[in-house]
């Protein structure tokens, strides 16, 4: 074909989708100006930055002009000039069609001595507003693609090109389109074969210095504005969205005034409010006191961003959220939202639509497990985008107690950097870690009601503590009869038992014998087992029917004998109310997390203790005692050799040791503990893991290799290294078949969608099971489920479809049973970690 250089050579920005209409490159340019106009209106940044954010945007995809970009990527079949050989990522070619004298000369004009500093944080914002793997053969070698480019962009190709770009852009004014031309400073610097890292640097690397000058902070401003703005156009034209006005939206109702109809105007959360709205804040509570309502008015009706360690916790949260800002305000995010959002099926709002928006960041509240947010600190490729919005947005940390050392190290460095950046944090905690505190911004509010409440809190007492040590050989963890028979006459009296081991392994093996025990005995107690190797349905079901029966509070006149045996999962999740509680031994922070499980019916507020069983009030005029009687209501079994299950794989020995030194002092003291006196040995264990070494290096370690700069070269590490991910998705073989007709069940549908298929098929078959139990010891063995598909015999193109979705999912050598989980073929060889 050969070009005619007067005829329109159209450039498309997307490719073309049915929904989406045709996108071209001068639509897709107007549509994230349109998004950022909106964006501005919330954004605390100068006239001057914006309009440096403006060059950047109308800049951005310059590179789409590329050839074998539109005619390969895009199928623009008539695109000329017809060339599908040479190719470099289009993010990377945008910053070779630019006319450097211009856009500098532009920049001095407008921002004097900061011109070069801004020159350089444009070009690089433009060059890696995307960022793919393999993009360091491009920057670091010359990759000689690169080189072929650059040739054929000084040969044959400039043109052509800016040609078709003058008139693909004709509409814009003529300040932005003089800025169009060739890089030729670049291109012959390429050709000379300097590398493209010493010329135009990333934000995502090479910057081992900490934000030091205003400067920086632009430069990730600029780069994460440009990045959030071009990810919402996108989504919003292939979508059809048309609402580019919506990437923020607001809250539209009277927070405090809905806040009240539920607490009541009198409550403590408006009196200490006031002066703190504008203010980062420390808040120390127990369970159960309220903070949430705080952190509901802290926010001040501005953008928050609530984030807390588990799912269950989050999507409880973002209920009481809805509740007060109103359903189309309140989006989600975990690595389930989609299935826990569709699963509910409110009629008021498109799940999806909610799923997709929060996702873009767009509603006023977003309550999220810490997952999504804080693997940030270490400053993955994309970290500008999260980073801008940090800097306009109030985010909140509830329960950083429960996150592990080197985890709480990142949140800490995140923390530091939503100050930099000009967003507020609230921190909320039943207790905090001196260590923790010792290392965020020394600027910030702190409320401790323990201390300001303390003489009402050490009148009430809740629980009363026994430790029992049990015989066992090194390898063998289980309980003896006795303790077997213990747990069955506490349920007999009508009481909800609570027991929580610290691996599935024992939870499964106590279950089996409390079960087989009622069965020998024609007891008709209700036993119920949770842990976390159950598919996402079963997890859903038997959450309902634990709540049903142990919800809180309890009712007043229940007599029925329960028992819930279950793990850690069970800690910081559900709502639950028992009358009686054993526990394997495990840190002292954890423990107290445990026994709030335990009459959790019984709340404080506004200086009296409310039971919400029955309603009534008591005066704290002298201690109460809400136990049962005289005998302990919190049960601690050590293990005579290696204290606990899982031989230190589950909790490290020196915290189950300092943990264990604690409670037995206390029990010598009074087996009595206080509401008060539980938030003072919490604290005194902290101070005691100053003689942990192991414990209180991983947290220090990781502040110094992120105080040095570290930076980590790819999101899915970044995650990686908060998370110490070590769970992979499964499909048990005994599901096998099941699952092959599913999926050809499914493909017969005329239309796929990830999600729907998620929910109807994977959340019935996928269990997460912690690989190191299994695969170190070579304890199961695992298949790619995309094998399957074959199997299934599905036609190719949705065949296609369902085997991206399946990849990284395993075929694993197991059963499945939906009352008890997965359960490893090789169990009963005992390769498997305790």
């Amino acid at each position: 074909m050969n070009a005619n250089a007067t005829e329109k050579v159209k450039i498309l920005a997307k490719t073309t989708d049915p929904r989406a209409g045709e996108v071209t490159l001068s639509r897709h340019v107007k549509d994230v100006l349109k998004v950022f106009e909106a964006l501005r209106e919330t954004l605390k940044i100068e006239e001057d930055l914006s309009e440096a954010v403006r060059i950047a945007i109308f800049l951005h995809d310059l590179g789409k002009v590329l050839p074998a970009f539109q005619i390969k990527q895009l199928r623009n079949r008539n695109y000329e000039p017809w060339d599908v050989v040479y190719e470099i990522p289009h993010s990377l070619f945008s910053i070779f069609l630019l006319n450097v004298d211009r856009l500098k000369k532009k920049l001095e004009e407008k921002f004097k001595e900061r011109a070069e500093d801004l020159f350089n944080f444009l070009i690089s914002s433009i060059a890696y507003h995307h960022w793919r793997e393999g993009y360091e053969a491009f920057l670091i070698s010359n990759k000689r693609e690169l080189v072929a480019v650059c040739q054929k962009l000084k040969g044959e190709w400039e043109e052509p090109l800016l040609r078709n770009l003058r008139q693909e852009l004709q509409d814009f004014e003529d300040y932005y389109l003089d800025l169009v031309g060739t890089n030729n400073e670049l291109v012959e610097a390429i050709l000379n074969g300097r590398k493209l890292v010493k010329l135009v640097v990333p934000p995502y690397k090479f910057d081992y210095e900490p934000l030091r000058k205003q400067m920086k902070k632009e430069w990730i401003l600029i780069s994460g504005i440009l990045q959030r703005c071009d990810h919402f156009a996108s989504w919003c034209e292939m979508e059809g969205f048309d609402e580019l006005g919506k990437i923020e939206q607001k809250v539209e109702v009277n927070v405090r005034e809905n806040i009240e109809k539920k607490i009541g105007s009198n409550a403590w959360q408006f009196s200490k409010i006031n002066d703190l709205t504008d203010k980062n804040v420390v808040l120390i509570a127990p369970t159960g006191y309220g903070k949430t309502e705080f952190a509901f008015l802290w926010s001040n009706s501005e953008k928050l961003l609530y984030t807390l360690p588990l799912r269950v916790a989050v999507n409880q949260i973002h209920d009481r959220a809805e509740g007060i800002f109103g359903k189309d305000k309140v989006g989600l995010l975990h690595s389930d939202a989609d299935l826990f959002l569709l699963e509910k099926g409110d009629e008021m709002v498109d799940p999806m639509k909610v799923y997709e928006l929060s996702r873009q960041l767009s509603y006023p509240v977003i309550v999220s497990t810490g997952d999504q947010f804080f693997p940030y600190a270490l400053r993955p490729p994309g970290y500008e985008k999260i980073f801008a919005t940090l800097s306009h947005s109030r985010l909140v940390i509830d329960e950083i107690q429960a996150y592990d050392p080197k985890a709480c190290a990142i949140i800490v460095k995140l923390i530091q950097w939503v100050q930099k950046m000009g967003g507020n944090f609230l921190l909320m905690t039943a207790t905090l870690p001196e260590f923790v505190e010792g290392e965020l911004p020394k600027e910030f509010e702190k409320i401790n009601i323990y201390e300001e409440k303390k003489q009402d809190f050490e009148k009430i007492i809740k629980h009363k503590v026994q430790i029992e040590e049990i015989e066992n050989e090194d390898s063998n963890f289980d309980l003896r009869e006795k303790n077997i028979d213990e747990i069955l006459r506490q349920a007999r009296k009508g009481k909800r038992v609570l027991v929580i081991l610290n691996t599935i392994k024992l939870a499964k093996k106590v279950f089996e014998r409390l079960k087989s025990k009622l069965r020998d005995q024609g007891d008709d107690c209700k036993i119920f087992l949770l842990h976390s190797e159950f598919t996402f349905g079963d997890r859903r079901r038997k959450e309902v029917e634990i709540l049903k029966h142990f919800g809180n509070p309890k009712p007043k006149d229940e007599k029925e004998a329960k028992v819930l045996v279950t793990t850690q999962v069970v800690e910081a999740s559900l709502d639950i109310d028992a009358d009686c509680l054993f526990t394997e031994i495990c840190p002292l922070d954890a423990l107290i997390q445990r026994m709030g499980r335990v009459i959790r019916r019984y709340i404080y507020a506004n200086g009296r203790v409310l039971n919400k069983s029955d309603g009534k009030e008591y005066k704290l005029h002298q201690e109460i005692r809400l136990y049962d009687g005289s005998e302990p209501n919190v049960f601690v079994w050590v293990f005579k050799e290696g204290y606990q299950s899982g031989r230190g794989a589950v909790y490290s020995k020196d915290q189950i040791e300092q943990t264990k030194e604690i409670i037995k002092e206390e029990i010598r003291r009074t087996a009595e503990m206080s509401e008060f006196r539980k938030y003072e040995i919490v604290n005194d264990y902290y101070r005691s893991l100053r003689n942990s070494k192991k414990y209180l290096d991983e947290f220090y370690k990781t502040i110094e290799i992120l105080n040095a700069g570290f930076m980590s070269e790819r999101k899915s590490e970044a995650f990686q290294i908060f998370r110490e991910i070590y769970s992979i998705p499964v499909i048990p073989e005994s599901l096998e078949k099941h699952f092959v007709r599913e999926i050809k069940k499914y493909s017969q549908k005329d239309s796929l969608s990830y999600s729907d298929f998620k929910l109807k098929v994977l959340s019935h078959f996928v269990v997460n099971v912690d690989a190191r139990k299994y695969i170190t010891k070579k304890a199961i063995s695992l298949r790619p489920t995309k094998d399957l598909v074959y199997e299934a015999n599905i036609e190719a193109e949705k065949g296609s479809r369902i085997e991206r979705w399946l990849d990284g999912i395993y075929l694993c050598s197991g059963e499945y049973d939906p009352e008890e989980g997965f359960t490893p073929r090789e169990t009963r060889e005992a390769h498997i970690v305790d």
